[in-house]
């Protein structure tokens, strides 16, 4: 019988995971490090995880009119998110369909967003329509049965839910809207589609995608991490989670006392823009962190909405942009870019907060002194997402016949109440 030290790593990582995952959240106990650090398990992770779900990667409002596109680079790919003449939004690949080029690479002054009549890859001068189909191949004539109707940009799988744009390599994957479907019904109040991306920030992070998964999902860090921004707004004692749900976990950040009665009185101490009419009273008094798995990171508030598109770019690298959401109507504020320059002041020095913590827990994570640790009951939502994360890992060693760690069946563990 192989002892633990003769076990492959990545294979070892995975049983690790499968037995935290596995224990009731009382005795809830973190990921093993190599889980945040290993190669392999990376790409274990990109190859039957991440590349087999929805990933959001856009809002509908960042490309309103026909021919509006951005550039996104996701797990490797060079992709294009598009409005084709036919208003149909999709994510294209950028791959020039002649040599390999990127068609719209900005490394040398292209800009990475705008609008465009046709994609033209700058090598050749191939040029693309907005729905992919290639519609211009200089001197090609005397190439024997070449054809541009044979070729394109080839269309990754995309769709549009709630405003929010969503990529997949997968085709035999559920619709989103299925997938999300409770989750849908409890963001329908916040009416996601109806509302604008008015500012964004970009941050390349050193540290693994699971670690910002985490971090963001539960409130338990208010006490040290944002002891002076979110603590007193949100006591980490006073937020709860809801019971497990496998397609997402939701963590709910009662205002206290004195916030919320500024909120009842109507004071704008706690609100700069124009609420969300349909906002629910009782939702109007706390914030609430959504996480779609696997990483569809959704802050609500009454007036705005915040929006993490997470990036990962390697064991230790994540790409993030933190986006704002409002309404129409509070753009239409006299006060608005006052407004707007103050929250994302607020919103900058919160998220930098939250930066620093998860790099020193990937620091942590190549410490050979740290084996794991224990999990509070406050960080519930950590253990949805290691239950998560085990079920997609028992689902590719079953599919693939792999029962090194003794793939079995998900039985749902019992919850301590709250």
């Amino acid at each position: 019988m192989l002892t633990s030290d003769l076990i492959p790593a990545p294979v070892r990582i995975r049983q690790q995971i499968l037995s935290a995952a596995d224990r009731p959240l009382e005795h809830g106990v973190t990921f093993p490090p190599g889980a945040y650090t290993d190669h392999e398990h990376y790409k274990f992770e990109i190859e039957n995880i991440l590349q087999r779900e929805w990933l959001s990667v856009g809002h509908v409002s960042q490309i309103p009119h026909r021919g509006d596109y951005f550039n996104l680079e996701l797990l490797g790919e060079p992709m294009v998110v598009v409005r084709g003449k036919d208003d149909v939004v999709r994510v294209l690949s950028r791959v020039c369909a002649h040599r390999g080029a990127d068609v719209n690479p900005t490394e040398y002054g292209r800009p990475a967003k705008g609008n465009a009549r046709f994609l033209i890859c700058p090598y050749h001068f191939w040029s693309y329509d907005l729905d992919g189909r290639c519609k211009g191949a200089p001197e090609m004539h005397k190439a024997d049965g070449f054809s541009r109707k044979d070729i394109g940009l080839p269309e990754f799988r995309t769709e549009v839910w709630n405003g929010f744009i969503f990529v997949t390599f997968a085709s035999e994957i559920a619709p989103v809207g299925e997938l999300y479907g409770k989750l849908g019904e409890k963001l329908a109040e916040y009416q996601l589609d109806k509302l604008e991306v008015v500012a964004e920030m970009e941050w390349d992070c050193p540290f693994n995608w699971k670690v910002m998964v985490e971090n963001f999902a539960e409130g338990y860090h208010h006490l040290g991490a944002h002891s002076k921004t979110l603590e007193p707004m949100f006591p980490a004692r006073s937020c709860w989670s809801e019971a497990e749900n496998p397609s997402y976990t939701a963590a709910h950040l009662p205002l206290a006392p004195k916030w919320a009665d500024a909120v009842r009185e109507g004071r704008s101490e706690v609100r700069s823009f124009v609420d969300i009419p349909t906002v629910s009273p009782e939702h109007q008094l706390e914030w609430s962190a959504f996480v779609g798995f696997p990483s569809f990171l959704l802050l609500t508030v009454a007036d705005r909405i915040i929006w993490h598109r997470v990036l990962p770019d390697g064991p230790d690298r994540v790409k993030l942009v933190t986006a704002l959401l409002v309404s129409a109507e509070s753009r239409k504020l006299p006060d608005f870019e006052q407004k707007l320059a103050g929250e994302l002041d607020r919103l900058k020095r919160i998220q930098t907060e939250d930066i620093e913590v998860c790099v020193a827990v990937q620091k942590g994570m190549n410490s050979s002194r740290f084996q794991g640790g224990r999990l509070s009951h406050l960080e519930r939502p950590i253990w949805h997402f290691q239950r998560y994360i085990a079920r997609k890992i028992r689902e590719a060693l079953t599919s693939t016949r792999r029962t090194e760690v003794g793939a079995r069946s998900y039985e749902p563990a019992c919850e301590a109440t709250a």
